[in-house]
């Protein structure tokens, strides 16, 4: 891992103290010069506000109009009466790698400033970070003391334009799990008569923008919104007293105190929005110092088809069989494992597991004081000595992984519950995945054995709200790249075939298979019964079982949160591109391929066919050229899946006018051999490893340019 954090003196190039009649104010830009953070002290209240600004071309735009700035401490009201203290500056430029999300070797680039403040000979900093693709602001309190200390909430706000659009998702109060519906572009001078949750999205007249929070760590609790009233203001709520059991609702620490950050995403295209890795850059770095044997990938999942299999040894042995026959690396025992009889316990299938070269993960109600709900196996994750011992019982049988269920409270003891589990399941080299749980905080940064998390309304919504879910499903899963996956990966549980369990969707066959490389999830689990996958048509099946669930680029291509996503991802030499149709209606999209390296690709591809069950597969070889435009069709409610991966360098290539000298560059190994125009506005270079024959009809018309060169593979 490369660090470079370098401590820079105070510059008039970034930051700045200006007086004003209003009071004293302190920027902040990012690294491209475009995105500026201001924190201003007002009077005659002696209060704090922040803005932030997008500078281009000589002109600014205020993306967030001041908001206020606050923390309430039991023993102190960090609202009003501030003092300046001091600034200090840094930028901060490093490189490091993650295990499992959209990217994986990542780049945290940024400035930042903090400004001190005194209430009451009382300090409090405020650390403002800008990046080109948005800023972060956190509080902490830097002096020191043992004693105990508390937060009740903060003043924080983010002030937002009332001329545009909202994507926001109901915060449950009771038992929050964040698997609701997003609104669907609800105005923003639209009230809302709930709390909502993180991440929200918003569309301005010119800016895209995503709140959310990062660095949670276990010294405070999870954040989300008060109601709003349709004002453009947003302020942050702790959690609702009720949940949780009973536990207090506000936050404990000694000193010092560093509180999460508090994230704003902006872009002026939603591919900055779906891109941005802000929540993982904003966390610490990883406390796992060798994360190879962190090995996320495809997973069978009985319970959805057959909720009692998990209870059933012969039922989940079938399963272990279709992940061998399937090629998966893995399989997810579910709830109830414990009760598991009908000719075998836990321990002969797991044991039977790997005569099939299958590995197993478990599953875990969190059990404890926090929920009521008896789903086994329960209370053996919330002592910390029961929890380490059930980890070393199932290390010793070779499982990989633990799905830990049901926690749902945002209040801290639950936060230092997820990353005790974290901490713990890491010493014994476990993998893990929450559901019922908070969303995405940037702990698989911190905890890399963290490979994804539910916090969705996902697949299993088919099974308990059918008739609700069905008919807003294609439009959800189109919103879903623009929020909750947008903040980290998202165990949705997708790829429904047909309607084999009887389950009704309106969405094509294609349309779910996209969403393997629409969503992202570092464990992926796939929804659906071990038949409906063996019967898809071979190249379908062979697409499926192949399919990475990691990545080194993410790109949205074209989409609109509620309408329709294009994704491209890379994971290595090889291209996924899909895209998924959230209307009632045809739709027809334009395909570049400048993302892609000229060459020769094997390529895959998946349409929908005549009827929503139809599926057309293809297997072709193909040069791709930089340059390419084609056009992709999706039915209503549709999709397309496209893999295009590199082939290994050819011996010969023959070069006619049917192959349209489609590419840059061909080399090969042994000869190749043309007969082509190389036209006006073409760079064409061969390289070969023996010989080049330029035969009748080669030639290379004025302006064209042409090299050729021997050397080919081995250069």
């Amino acid at each position: 891992m490369s660090n470079r954090l370098l401590l820079i003196l105070l510059s008039a190039f970034y930051f700045s103290t200006l007086q004003k009649t209003t009071g004293q104010s302190w920027s902040v830009s990012s690294p491209n010069s475009k995105i500026r953070a201001t924190v201003e002290l007002r009077q005659p209240d002696k209060n704090l506000v922040y803005y932030v600004d997008y500078i281009e071309n000589a002109t600014t735009d205020q993306v967030v109009n001041p908001s206020d700035l606050g923390v309430r401490r039991m023993d102190e009201l960090f609202a009003s009466n501030f003092s300046f203290e001091g600034i200090t500056t840094r930028s901060i430029d490093e490189n490091y790698q993650n295990a499992s999300g959209k990217k994986l070797n990542l780049r945290n680039h940024a400035n930042e400033m903090t400004v001190s403040f005194k209430v009451n000979n009382k300090l409090m900093n405020v650390v403002f970070r800008a990046y080109d693709d948005g800023v972060a602001f956190r509080y902490v309190f830097p002096e020191t003391s043992g004693g105990d200390y508390y937060v009740t909430g903060e003043n924080t706000t983010f002030q937002l334009p009332t001329d545009g659009n909202a994507w926001i998702q109901e915060y449950a109060s009771f038992q929050p799990v964040n698997e609701k519906f997003f609104t669907n572009g609800t105005t923003m001078n639209q009230g809302i008569g709930t709390h909502s949750t993180f991440p929200a999205l918003f569309k301005t007249s010119k800016f895209w923008l995503l709140l959310t929070e990062a660095d949670l760590q276990d010294n405070f609790f999870a954040s989300h919104f008060d109601v709003y009233y349709g004002n453009g203001t947003f302020r942050l709520s702790p959690p609702d007293q009720n949940d949780g059991n009973g536990f207090v609702n506000f936050a404990k620490s000694s000193l010092p105190w560093v509180m999460p950050w508090r994230v704003i995403v902006i872009g002026k295209e939603n591919k900055t929005i779906v891109e941005s890795n802000l929540v993982s850059n904003l966390s610490a770095p990883s406390t796992i110092a060798d994360i190879s044997w962190i090995q996320p990938g495809l997973t069978a999942w009985s319970w959805w088809s057959d909720l009692y299999s998990p209870t059933d040894y012969i039922d989940s042995k079938n399963y272990i069989d279709f992940a061998s026959t399937f090629k998966l690396p893995y399989a997810l025992i579910d709830v109830d494992w414990n009760k598991m009889s009908n000719g075998g316990n836990i321990n002969d299938l797991i044991n039977y597991a790997h005569t099939k070269n299958v590995k197993i993960w478990l599953w875990y109600n969190s059990g404890g004081p926090s929920n009521q709900i008896d789903a086994q196996p329960r209370d053996l994750m919330h002592v910390r000595e029961i929890r380490r011992n059930e980890f070393q019982r199932i290390k010793n049988l070779g499982v990989k992984g633990v799905k830990v269920d049901f926690f749902q409270s945002d209040k801290q003891e639950i936060i230092k519950l997820y990353l005790d589990i974290l901490k713990d399941a890491a010493d014994y080299q476990l993998m893990v995945n929450f559901h019922g749980c908070t969303v995405p905080k940037g702990w698989e940064r911190t905890y890399p054995n963290l490979v994804t998390m539910e916090a969705i309304k996902g697949a299993e919504a088919y099974i308990f709200d059918g008739d609700n879910f069905r008919p807003n499903t294609p439009a959800h899963h189109t919103i879903l790249p623009f929020t909750r996956n947008a903040i980290g990966s998202m165990d949705y549980t997708p790829v429904i075939i047909g309607e084999g369990r009887g389950v009704v969707h309106y969405t094509t066959d294609v349309h779910e298979i996209a969403l393997l490389n629409t969503f992202e999830s570092g464990q992926t689990h796939l929804v659906d019964m071990a038949q409906s996958y063996l019967g898809l048509p071979p190249i379908a099946q062979k697409m499926v079982q192949e399919f990475p669930t990691t990545w080194d680029e993410t790109h949205l291509i074209d989409g609109y949160p509620g309408t329709h996503v294009i994704m491209a991802r890379r994971k290595g030499n090889n291209w996924y591109i899909s895209g998924i149709n959230g209307l009632n209606e045809e739709k027809t999209v334009n395909l570049s391929f400048s993302l892609i390296s000229s060459g020769e690709y094997t390529k895959q591809s998946l349409k929908d066919g005549n009827t929503p069950r139809d599926i057309v597969s293809t297997e072709t070889n193909t040069a791709i050229q930089t340059n390419f435009n084609i056009n992709e069709v999706m039915k209503p409610y549709g999709g397309f899946l496209i893999v295009l991966k590199r082939k290994g360098c050819q011996e010969s290539y023959t070069i006619t006018g049917a192959a349209n000298d489609l590419m840059n560059e061909y080399k090969v190994s042994n000869k190749i051999t043309s007969s082509v125009e190389i036209l006006s506005n073409r760079n064409v270079i061969y390289d070969a490893g023996k010989s080049i024959d330029l035969i009748n009809g080669f030639e290379v018309k004025p302006g064209g340019n042409f090299t050729a060169k021997m050397g080919g593979c081995n250069n």
